[in-house]
């Protein structure tokens, strides 16, 4: 992790002081403030004390700031002994008026910050790091310049020209799961430009590549090498329906299981279930195993994109962050929405996107 920044950018301080004077124009402690501003996903009193600390570097994510917005657009958000969000519906219009100037007023703070702090990296040439306010946090981002191998699985029919002999040979047509992959490659590449990284069957996880930070993807990808690589986390388990084609998930809290399976609509797949986890290498000191699955290839595009794709990136990561905290092992299975056959990202605050949880720390649950 890049070490806090000794001079904090301008724009992350004036965020951090309206934010600050926000909650005390109203009177509120920093603890009543996370409950209100809390709704379904947990929200501690020591983050939103990050967040008015102008040297913490730590930026609300854009959909805590609408939250605040949504909050102190009005006084009647602290009519009642406990601060409370009100709906959309329950705002007049000068209400609405005054949440969306000041959501724009508290994003564009934001986007100064990160793009001030993205002006200090010339920092990286008399090198010192760069603030954390440049690198956000990633679960796909690993000390710079350890390998990283991702391995996904063969695709069961995969066209003419995945092999070799065909004139138009295309080496990664023989892959299943190309949406996640796509993705996945991408964020990393994003994240570790310094580092090699390598797209793999699973017969082609041989020693050198085998002692990489692993990425496993999908299928064969995570029925072949999980058993070893990620021992140490208990994977929900994948079974088929008999005499069918449909698989379905199996987890276990406790005394008590569940199934969780995909649904459709007709003919069309409307949600289906997606699965990551992460993990120590078992070989490899500080070296990392991620696991990316699902019951249909949606499920494992939407596993890819719930930390890939912008739009939830940051929350999700957010989300990790405090509800593992530190912890070096943890599992998410999740409801992965499907609209007109594309998997979308789950946004993992959601209590009907969460299906089951397991982490070193809090054990699994529900």
């Amino acid at each position: 992790m890049a070490a806090d920044s000794d001079h904090p950018s301008i724009p992350a301080r004036r965020l951090a002081e309206r934010l600050r004077d926000l909650r005390e124009q109203q009177h509120l402690t920093q603890k009543q403030l996370a409950k209100a501003l809390g709704g379904t996903g947990a929200l501690s009193s020591a983050t939103v004390s990050l967040w008015e600390k102008s040297d913490s570097e730590r930026l609300p994510p854009s959909q805590r700031l609408a939250a605040y917005a949504q909050l102190f657009c009005t006084s009647r958000s602290f009519a009642s002994e406990a601060p409370r969000l009100l709906r959309d519906d329950d705002l007049t219009a000068e209400e609405q008026e005054r949440k969306a100037e000041l959501y724009e007023e508290l994003l564009a703070l934001r986007e100064r910050a990160q793009t001030t702090g993205a002006a200090t990296s010339s920092r990286e040439q008399s090198g010192l790091e760069q603030p954390s306010l440049l690198r956000p946090s990633s679960i796909w981002r690993f000390p710079d310049g350890q390998a990283v191998s991702i391995v996904c699985s063969k695709a069961p029919d995969p066209p003419p020209y995945a092999d070799p002999s065909h004139l138009n040979y295309s080496r990664y047509a023989r892959h299943a799961d190309l949406d996640a992959l796509i993705e996945v490659y991408g964020q990393v590449r994003t994240d570790n430009p310094e580092s090699m990284i390598r797209i793999l069957l699973p017969e082609e996880l041989s020693h050198d590549f085998a002692l990489n930070h692993l990425v496993l993807i999908g299928g064969a990808a995570v029925y072949d090498t999980a058993p070893y690589f990620a021992q140490d986390i208990p994977l929900p388990t994948a079974e088929q329906i008999p005499g069918t084609e449909t698989h379905f998930f199996n987890c276990n809290a406790g005394e008590e299981m569940r199934e969780f399976i995909s649904l459709r609509n007709g003919e069309a797949l409307v949600k289906d279930v997606g699965l990551v986890a992460r993990g120590p290498h078992p070989n490899i000191p500080g070296g990392t195993v991620t696991v990316l699955s699902g019951i249909t290839s949606r499920g494992v595009h939407g596993a890819a994109l719930c930390f890939a794709d912008s739009h939830v990136r940051a929350t999700n990561e957010q989300y990790l962050k405090e509800t593992f905290g530190s912890t070096e092992a943890f599992c998410i299975l999740m409801c992965v929405p499907v609209q007109n056959d594309s998997a979308l990202p789950p946004n993992l605050w959601r209590d009907d996107v969460r299906l089951y949880e397991w982490s070193a720390e809090t054990g699994a649950r529900w």
